[in-house]
């Protein structure tokens, strides 16, 4: 009875993250579309803040509970969801081509991140010190590197405006009919969706760490897949979306601008609140990731596009992953 319970407060839990998610980005959407930015950069921003708060609200509440295990696996299994099934999925159907300001910013910002972590994690080789793990210090770098890449995204968003107009006004939009919700209707949206997002990151947390001792698993392995797939869930849809309306440019950027945000915004986050202490398995985990970050930036720069092939490789580089993190519990 006590696992069924557990269970149904975990898929409680997960709905309130996805819908929580979905009524953040609207409200947030419709204040960056009166600021008139692009797809693009609504995507690596507001979107991709929005679509990152169920991690954000796992991993915090992980850490307050001293279940760090969880938090890293949830970051590292979403950046690899979000990468190589998000996008993978998305260019089995329609391709995505590449801007130059994400060849030029975008990109270099991600494996940046992905690299630093990795480095910040590996204390017990370059210090010689009894343990690995992200300090403090290092986790207000992680922010601070958040802070400089907003600043170069909206500095470039400035520079390359677009037009969208108020559709509750009434005018008629000169390009593209893009929806505006109220003003009241902003607020609310944005005030319950950051609601849900908080208490499904507690119920997922919570119920999380018990199923995971239930069947045997670590609560990497649950933070890697479990948890991952919940939390990235907003954005898959996101992008899947945004594919089938044309707005491709917000479908990648929502992935690459949450990717960003899991390392810089939420790993900065939980660092600050307690340090992160890094395993073995996670250090591997964390090592696999940069390698699928470099292989999809690699994938991406090849054609300046993502087409079906790519989206086939991108699949199996996941499957393989994740089926490596279960026999690696279970096996190894």
């Amino acid at each position: 009875m006590r696992i069924f319970l557990n269970i149904l407060f975990l898929l409680i839990g997960l709905v309130l993250l996805i819908k929580g998610a979905d009524f953040f980005v609207s409200g947030a959407s419709s204040v960056a579309r009166k600021m008139r930015v692009s797809s693009m950069v609504i995507g690596l921003t507001v979107v991709a803040i929005g679509t990152s708060l169920p991690e954000l609200a796992v991993s915090v509440t992980s850490a307050i509970n001293h279940v760090t295990d969880l938090s890293i696996g949830n970051i590292v299994g979403s950046n690899m969801f979000n990468m190589l099934i998000c996008l993978g999925v998305v260019c089995m159907f329609k391709p995505i081509y590449m801007r130059q300001s994400t060849k030029k910013v975008d990109f270099p910002f991600l494996i940046a991140l992905t690299t630093m972590l990795l480095i910040f994690s590996v204390d017990k080789y370059l210090d010689g010190i009894d343990y690995n793990f992200i300090s403090r210090t290092e986790s207000v770098i992680l922010l601070s590197m958040l802070i400089l890449y907003l600043f170069v995204t909206v500095s470039n968003a400035r520079k390359d405006r677009t037009v969208v107009v108020d559709t509750t006004s009434g005018a008629k939009p000169e390009t593209e009919e893009v929806k505006v919700l109220s003003t009241t209707r902003t607020v609310i949206y944005l005030i319950l969706g950051l609601a849900a997002v908080v208490f499904g990151g507690e119920c997922v947390s919570s119920t999380a760490q018990y199923l995971a001792i239930s069947a045997g698993m670590s609560e990497a392995l649950v933070g890697i897949t479990i948890v991952a797939f919940g939390t990235s869930l907003p954005e898959l849809v996101t992008s899947i979306v945004a594919a089938r309306k044309g707005e491709n440019e917000l479908a990648l950027g929502n992935v690459i601008g949450s990717n960003i945000m899991n390392i810089a915004l939420i790993l900065g986050s939980v660092g600050i609140i307690t340090q992160i202490p890094i395993t073995l398995d996670m250090l591997i985990d964390l090592g696999i990731l940069l390698g699928s970050t470099i292989i999809f930036i690699g994938l991406c720069l090849r054609k300046g596009e993502l087409r079906k092939k790519e989206g086939f490789i991108l699949i199996t580089i996941y499957v393989a992953y994740i089926a490596y993190a279960i026999i690696r519990n279970y096996v190894m």
